[in-house]
């Protein structure tokens, strides 16, 4: 079954009432694909119910949950790493139809903006059944919260790199990672998520062996990737 909400507050209630058998689908690049999370459950459609713009607001940039990458990739206000990262979708119709926000909900370890945006310190601007919350990202990503994401908010002159490994382009990533100042972020596979103001990430991280790499590769890279300072 397919839910069409009318409001943000009717998507969530929506979604607190159907927590086990429901998803939001927005760009369904994840969600409409065969053995996803999301086979067999209801879709709460909340198109049209987020902003896809990119605005400046109080001296932040402001990303809404429906922005695609594609868009974010073009938008000349939005950091030149997080527009690099936008890119490791090797794909332009996938890029075209994938969103900001949905690539952040899914908590993938090959998500390609988490890294990057835990780096530059991103916040997000979520609504739950109990009210509208904006908490740092690093800390949603390793939450189960199923609150919905209304926008990304971060500061448009962070500066930073980010640097993909995977055996292609378009295979699921290995590891991502991202330094913006004295922030480091990893996205690794089977390994989740870690932020830090320390590069030595690796040491608190568990690995393991999988179709995107050995578990000995994976910690050669996490404890030498922030070495490249490119």
């Amino acid at each position: 079954m397919i839910y069409k909400p009318t409001t943000i507050r009717e998507a969530v209630a929506l979604r607190a009432e159907h927590p086990d058998t429901s998803v939001y689908l927005a760009g369904g690049t994840d969600d409409l694909r065969l053995g996803s999370c999301a086979e067999g459950k209801d879709l709460i459609d909340i198109n049209g119910l987020c902003s896809d713009a990119i605005e400046e607001k109080d001296g932040k940039l402001v990303i809404g949950a429906l922005c695609t990458l594609q868009t974010l990739k073009e938008c000349e206000k939005v950091p030149a790493f997080l527009r690099e990262a936008a890119g490791f979708c090797s794909s332009f119709i996938k890029r075209n139809s994938a969103t900001v926000g949905g690539n952040v909900a899914l908590r993938r370890q090959d998500s390609y903006l988490a890294a990057a945006l835990a780096a530059a310190n991103a916040t997000v601007l979520a609504t739950t059944p109990e009210g509208d919350k904006e908490v740092p990202i690093c800390k949603y990503l390793h939450c189960t919260c199923t609150c919905l994401i209304r926008a990304i908010v971060i500061d448009p002159s962070v500066t930073g790199w980010v640097k993909r490994f995977g055996r292609t382009s378009a295979s699921h990533a290995t590891l991502i990672a991202a330094v913006s100042g004295d922030t480091y972020a990893l996205s690794v596979s089977g390994s989740g998520f870690a932020c830090g103001n320390s590069p030595d990430l690796a040491s608190g991280m568990t690995f393991v062996d999988d179709i995107a790499g050995s578990a000995e590769y994976k910690k050669y890279l996490a404890e030498t990737v922030f070495t490249l300072r490119r």
